[in-house]
C-alpha cells in the first residue's frame, strides 16, 4: 500500500462500509480536508475570482468554507434554475407555479411523490452520516446566502422556494440520478409507453439501447502518450440544457468551478471540473493527482414487473399479497392565488411504487441504489483522493447507482469500472432481464447488488490504454483485458457500436499521443458507418439505370465522409439511412437490430473492430438512394448541401421566471452528427420551428470537454462547457464559448493563483 501522503502518514482508506468516512488520527493541519473529522473547519472568510468566463475560483481556509462559496457561485450563475429543480424535486411546483402547460407541474409532483423523493431525502439526510451532513449545512448556507443577499436580482415568483434545505439537494440528485437517468438508461419511458398500447403480457426492447445520455471517455497511461505523462480525458454527451429551445431538459446543465482549499500558493486540495447545478460536489473532475469521468453505462438496474391484480392485490408465488396504500395531497396554485388540493393514491408492491395501470394488470417500478445514502460522501472522498488506493476506497462505496468510470492519475496509473448497483439476478442473459418481468413470482425479484470487486474492470491493462463510449464494459480495452465469461452473462450484451468503433481505432492508431492529437482525435466528425457501406451502396447506384441514383452516387464519391459544416453528402447519407430504416420492409441487421441496415458481413465478436461491412443486399438498397435525393433536390435545388446549411447552433436564454425562450444567436452552422453513424464529436438533431424551415438545431451532445495531462509538477489541463457557465436571464455566459467549440478548440483551465489573478474579471469576498 502506498504512502497516503495526502492528508499525511496516517491518512486512512476511507470506510464506506458503514457509510461515513473513518476518523483516524489527523493531524491539527489536516483537519481542513479531513471527512468524519470533527475538524472540517468552521466557515470562514471566502474568496471568489471570477474568470472571464465565468468561472468561479473558490478559496477557503478550509473545506466548509469552500463548499459554502461553491453554493454562493452556482446561485450566481444558475439561481433560477436551481430554484426551480428544488421546486420540482420537493413535489411542489403546481403549489408554487399553478398547474403548468398541459398540468405539466401537477403530474411533476405526483411522479415526484410516487417515488417517494421527499421522504427518502429526508431519511437520506439524517441516515448519510456526519460528514455529508457538514457538506450539505455548507453548501445551502452559501445558496441561501446568495438568495439573501440579491433577492431583488431573482424573479419574485422563484423567490417563494427559498430557503433551500439540505434535504432538496439529495431530493434533486435522486429526481435526476435515480429516477431520470437509471429509468432512461433501462428504456423504462418506452416500455411503459408500449405496454399501455400493447396486448402481450412483455415488451422487449432490442437487447442494446442506445440511449443518447451517451459520453466519451479515455485515459492513456504514461507508455502510450509523448511525454510520459497520464492522459484524461472527458467527455459527457447530454441534453444542452436551458441552453436550447426544448423543456424539460435542464436538469443535465453542467457548471463548472474550481475549488482551493488552505493556502492558495500550496493549496490541500485544487480541484477543478463541473457538476449539475444544486449538486455540492464535483462530479466530472480532477485535483492534481488523479482525476476521472463518467460514461452512461449498459447497465440495467430500473426494472418493471407486470402484476397480475386480483382482489385488491396481486399474484404472488401462487398465492395473493395486499397493494400497499398511502395517500398524498397535491396543492395546486389557482389564477387568483388560492389552491385547490388534488388526493393521490400512491401503490406499491414488494417490487416498488405502481407506475402504470391497465384493466387486471398494474407496472411497478424496482430502482436500485434507493439504500445508499451517502453520495455526496463519496464525490467528495473520490476527489480528496491522491493515489488510486485511495480512489478506490472511495469509489467502492457504490453510492453512485450508474455510469462507468474512467480513470488516471500523476503515478501513471489508469482504471476502467463498469460502475453502479448492478442487480445480483437469478441467471439468464441480459437480453432475458430486458423487457417488463413477470412480476407474480420472487424468482424474478433481485434484493442484493454486487460488491465493487465483483464488477468489470481494467486496471492498468497491457494496451496502456482504457475507453468507453456508452458500449459493454468487454470493449474497454484492446487488447482485451475484460472478459464476458468471467462475470455473470447479465450483466452487458456482447456487441458495441460504431462511436464506440471508432474511438477505439484512433487510440490504436499510434504508439504515443500528445494533447492535441487527444483533442483531434475526440473532435473527429467522421461516419464510420459510412465508411464501411459506402463502397457498396455507390458501386450499386453506379451500376443502376437511374441518372438520380448515378448523380447521387457521384456526390457520395466525393464526399470525405465527415460530418463538418461545409461537408457535403453527409446530408445525403443521413436521409438515405432514414429513408432505409423508416420501410419496415427493409432488411435489417441480425446482431444490431433495427437501428441499422442488413450488412455483408455482420458484426463479430472475433472481429469487433472491423465488422460490420458492407451491406447485405446493395441493389434494394438504391431505391432509398434515389427516393433521399429527390427530396433534397425539391426541398435545396440541389444534392451536395453542407451539413452546416441545415443542422444549426442556437444558443437561448429564459426570462426570468423560465417560461419564454430568449433566442441569443442566430443559427450557426454545426459540425458533428451523433448515434448511429459513429461521429465522436456527437450531436443531435431536432427540427427547428417556424420560420426556420429545412433546419435541425443541437439539442444533445457534446457539452464538456476536460483534457488532463498529470505533470509532476501538477494537472495541466484544457476544457471546455459548450453552452457556457451560466443560465440566469441575460448572461453573457451562454454564449462566450460556443466560437472555441466552433473552431474545434479548447480554453485553458486555471489552476495556478497566478494564472487565476491573471485572468480575474470580477472579485468577490464574503
Amino acid at each position: 500500500m502506498k504512502n497516503f501522503s495526502f492528508l499525511g502518514l496516517h491518512f486512512c482508506i476511507f470506510s464506506f462500509a458503514v457509510v461515513a468516512l473513518s476518523e483516524r488520527g489527523f493531524s491539527q493541519s489536516e483537519t481542513a480536508l479531513a471527512p468524519g473529522s470533527s475538524g472540517l473547519g468552521r466557515e470562514n472568510a471566502c474568496e471568489i475570482l471570477w474568470d472571464q468566463y465565468g468561472i468561479p475560483h473558490i478559496y477557503g481556509p478550509n473545506l466548509l468554507t469552500v463548499v459554502r462559496g461553491y453554493g454562493y457561485a452556482q446561485m450566481e450563475n444558475h439561481a433560477e434554475l436551481i430554484l426551480q429543480k428544488v421546486a420540482e424535486a420537493r413535489g411542489r411546483a403546481a403549489e408554487y407555479f399553478g398547474p403548468g402547460a398541459q398540468n405539466a407541474n401537477v403530474e411533476n409532483d405526483v411522479r415526484i411523490q410516487t417515488y417517494g423523493i421527499p421522504e427518502r431525502a429526508q431519511r437520506w439526510y439524517r441516515e448519510g452520516g456526519s460528514f455529508q451532513q457538514s457538506i450539505l449545512q455548507a453548501f445551502v448556507s452559501g445558496l441561501n446566502q446568495y438568495a439573501n443577499q440579491f433577492a431583488d436580482w431573482i424573479d419574485q415568483t422563484l423567490r417563494q422556494v427559498l430557503p433551500i434545505e439540505p434535504e432538496d439537494v439529495l431530493a434533486i440528485i435522486q429526481d435526476t440520478i435515480h429516477f431520470t437517468f437509471l429509468p432512461e438508461t433501462s428504456n423504462v419511458p418506452d416500455l411503459i409507453a408500449e405496454w399501455k398500447q400493447s396486448q402481450n403480457a412483455a415488451v422487449v426492447q432490442p437487447v442494446h439501447s442506445r440511449a443518447k445520455l451517451g459520453s466519451n471517455g479515455w485515459a492513456l497511461a504514461p507508455a502510450r502518450t509523448k511525454n510520459g505523462n497520464a492522459i484524461l480525458m472527458g467527455n459527457p454527451h447530454l441534453p444542452w440544457g436551458v441552453s436550447q429551445p426544448l423543456p424539460g431538459l435542464d436538469v443535465y446543465q453542467w457548471m463548472e468551478a474550481n475549488l482551493v482549499v488552505g493556502d492558495p500558493h500550496q493549496p490541500l486540495l485544487n480541484a477543478s471540473g463541473v457538476t449539475f447545478p444544486g449538486g455540492p460536489a464535483i462530479a466530472i473532475g480532477f485535483n492534481d493527482y488523479l482525476g476521472w469521468t463518467h460514461t452512461v453505462n449498459s447497465i440495467k438496474n430500473a426494472d418493471l414487473y407486470e402484476l397480475e391484480l386480483v382482489n385488491g392485490g396481486y399474484s404472488w408465488d401462487g398465492g395473493v399479497l395486499p397493494l400497499q396504500e398511502r395517500t398524498v395531497d397535491i396543492k395546486i396554485r389557482q389564477p387568483d392565488g388560492s389552491y385547490a388540493t388534488q388526493t393521490i393514491t400512491i401503490q406499491s408492491s414488494v417490487h416498488g411504487p405502481i407506475v402504470a395501470q391497465k384493466p387486471g394488470k398494474a407496472l411497478a417500478l424496482r430502482v436500485a441504489g434507493l439504500n445508499a445514502p451517502s453520495v455526496v460522501t463519496q464525490y467528495w472522498g473520490m476527489m480528496l483522493s491522491r493515489h488510486l488506493s485511495e480512489f478506490i476506497a472511495a469509489n467502492s462505496a457504490l453510492q453512485m447507482p450508474i455510469f462507468n468510470v474512467i480513470y488516471a492519475d500523476r503515478d501513471g496509473q489508469i482504471m476502467y469500472l463498469f460502475g453502479g448497483r448492478q442487480p445480483m439476478r437469478s441467471g439468464g442473459t441480459y437480453q432475458d432481464w430486458a423487457g417488463i418481468l413477470a412480476g407474480d413470482t420472487s424468482s424474478t425479484l433481485w434484493t442484493k447488488t454486487l460488491a465493487w470487486s465483483q464488477l468489470p474492470k481494467a486496471i492498468d491493462p497491457p494496451g496502456g490504454v482504457v475507453h468507453n463510449s456508452n458500449e459493454p464494459p468487454w470493449f474497454s480495452t484492446f487488447p482485451r483485458a475484460v472478459f464476458e465469461s468471467q462475470y455473470p452473462s447479465y450483466i452487458a450484451p456482447d456487441l458495441t457500436f460504431f462511436r464506440p468503433e471508432s474511438g477505439a481505432l484512433f487510440l490504436q492508431s499510434m504508439n504515443r499521443f500528445s494533447v492535441g492529437d487527444i483533442l483531434r482525435g475526440k473532435e473527429t466528425t467522421h461516419m464510420l458507418f459510412a465508411e464501411r457501406v459506402l463502397p457498396d451502396l455507390i458501386q450499386a447506384a453506379s451500376n443502376s439505370s437511374s441518372t438520380t441514383a448515378t448523380a447521387a452516387a457521384n456526390v457520395l464519391k466525393s464526399w470525405s465522409q465527415n460530418s463538418d459544416a461545409t461537408d457535403t453528402g453527409a446530408l445525403l447519407f443521413q436521409l438515405w439511412y432514414e429513408l432505409y430504416v423508416a420501410d419496415p420492409s427493409s432488411p435489417r441487421s441480425t446482431t444490431w437490430g433495427s437501428e441499422y441496415p442488413a450488412f455483408r458481413i455482420e458484426w463479430s465478436d472475433a472481429d469487433p473492430l472491423s465488422t460490420p461491412i458492407g451491406l447485405a443486399d446493395p441493389n434494394s438498397s438504391v431505391k432509398y438512394l434515389i427516393e433521399a435525393a429527390t427530396q433534397m433536390e425539391t426541398q435545396f435545388g440541389r444534392l451536395n448541401v453542407p451539413w452546416g446549411n441545415v443542422n444549426g447552433i442556437v444558443l437561448v436564454g429564459h426570462d426570468p421566471s423560465f417560461q419564454q425562450v430568449l433566442p441569443f444567436l442566430p443559427p450557426l452552422p454545426a459540425s458533428g452528427s451523433g448515434d448511429p453513424f459513429g461521429g465522436l464529436r456527437a450531436l443531435y438533431y431536432f427540427p427547428a420551428p417556424a420560420p426556420f424551415t429545412n433546419q435541425n438545431w443541437v439539442y444533445n451532445g457534446d457539452t464538456y470537454v476536460q483534457i488532463v495531462e498529470f505533470t509532476p509538477a501538477g494537472a495541466k489541463a484544457e476544457g471546455l462547457l459548450t453552452y457556457g457557465n451560466a443560465s440566469r436571464p441575460g448572461s453573457p455566459h451562454i454564449t462566450d464559448q460556443i466560437s472555441l467549440f466552433q473552431e474545434k478548440q479548447l480554453r485553458p483551465v486555471y489552476r495556478t493563483r497566478e494564472e487565476v489573478e491573471a485572468h480575474t474579471v470580477k472579485k468577490e469576498k464574503y
